[in-house]
Formats: structure tokens, sequence, C-alpha cells
């Protein structure tokens, strides 16, 4: 799924052990990224994750578009208000006892966690992990 094909050449690069367990997290759980996407965010989720995905797949380093992205993904999770969520209303897709609503904290922990360790998301001070 977000696997890198070897080529022998000299284009192969070394990837940094944040990116490895990046990749490693979203293969590990695409379905239920999917999931809370949809449920947040309806097609525009699923889109979401499904350009993550894709991005993935391409040979290189990680691209600023889906850096982007990985940090839009982080937002719609967190519930943080930004311009393309701001007409969402997601109280009225989730009741705080729903079960859900554990699983998707869980996943934005998570989700965070990798981020920061891959020096996508800036630590506290402003620096890059």
């Amino acid at each position: 799924m977000f696997h890198t094909k070897i080529h022998t050449g000299s284009d192969i690069r070394a990837m940094t052990a944040g990116e490895l367990a990046l990749r490693a997290f979203l293969s590990e759980h695409y379905a239920a990224l999917g999931h809370a996407a949809v449920l947040l965010a309806d097609r525009r989720g699923a889109r979401l994750v499904d350009t993550i995905r894709a991005g993935l797949g391409q040979p290189g380093p990680i691209t600023s578009r889906l850096r982007r992205h990985l940090l839009d993904l982080r937002g719609l999770l967190f519930l943080e208000d930004s311009d393309d969520w701001s007409n969402m209303d997601f109280s009225a897709f989730l009741e705080p006892e729903d079960p859900a609503v554990h699983e998707i904290c869980l996943l934005a922990d998570g989700l965070d966690d990798i981020l920061r360790g891959a020096g996508i998301f800036a630590n506290f001070d402003g620096r890059a992990a």
C-alpha cells in the first residue's frame, strides 16, 4: 500500500525514521482514518485521505503539498477551525457518548505524534520535531 519501490541508480534516498513511522502508521490505520474522515467531512474527507494515500505512493520525499494534506487531516480529526472545514457543523454528526468519538480521538493523537516525529507538525515552541 505505502511501500517504496527500490530502484537501482542514483535516485535512491534514505528515509528518516520519522518518515518510515509515518508511512507505517498511515498504512496500518488507512481504513480507520478514511472512516473518520468520511464521518467528519463526508466526501471531502474521503478525497483527502485518498489524496494522502496517492501522495505516499509516489517516489521521492514527502512534498509540501502532501504535508499540507497531512496537516489538513490532523486539523479535521482535531476539529480545528480552518477555511476548508469552517462551514461544517461537526456537532450534527456525533454525540459525545458515541464510541466513534473515542476512536477518532485515539487516531488524532496517534497522527499528531507521528507528524511531530516526522517533523511535519511543529512542537509547542514552534520548532519542527
